[in-house]
């Protein structure tokens, strides 16, 4: 059980990266050097809302008020790929579970 990395383009007012990590236990990471920032969550607090041109990937808290934590603006393919890899994250946590 190996956890997948991407870097990634943030879209928005100016040009950063940013490092994402998917870890198969349910969690991603996410680093942003150019602003020394750190994100973490669960899976089930990510939602993908697209526009046009871009995704805007977002975390909301698990309390009942559902407040947004972070958000990170990001192409449409970079979404994809990001949602393919928790996908296969979930699935290969799955299979694990259940060999065991």
């Amino acid at each position: 059980m190996l956890a997948e990395s991407k870097q990634v383009i943030l879209t928005g007012d100016k040009t950063q990266c940013a490092d994402i990590r998917i870890i198969p236990t349910g969690i991603i990471e996410v680093d942003i050097p150019s602003e020394e920032r750190h994100y973490e969550a669960d899976f089930a607090q990510l939602y993908f809302y697209t526009h046009t041109q871009k995704t805007e990937l977002v975390c909301r808290s698990e309390q009942k008020n559902d407040v947004v934590q972070w958000k990170l603006e990001i192409a449409n393919d970079d979404a994809r790929e990001l949602l393919s890899m928790i996908e296969r994250a979930e699935d290969e946590f799955e299979q694990l579970m259940r060999s065991l």
